[in-house]
């Protein structure tokens, strides 16, 4: 092998090692993202639960309210 073949493979090595490096890094940065949305979408969903459950609450309250109404005697 010659010099300039030996410099052309180190080029080419050289390439390879800082496109290893620029995707490790996009990788990483895509998994933190990932994660985030993940925490997000778990916070959200708790809210969404919470909001379910005030809603099945305050039918319930307004259920037995209109009941009582209903047993009032209003003529």
């Amino acid at each position: 092998m010659d010099l300039e073949n030996l410099k052309l493979l180190e080029a080419k090595i050289n390439q390879f090692v800082d496109q290893h490096a620029r995707v490790r890094e996009a990788h990483a940065s895509l998994v933190q993202r990932l994660e985030d949305k993940e925490r997000q979408l778990a916070e959200v969903t708790a809210q969404l639960q919470q909001y379910e459950q005030e809603r099945v609450e305050m039918r319930a309250r307004l259920e037995r309210l209109l009941h009582r109404l209903e047993g009032l005697d209003l003529t």
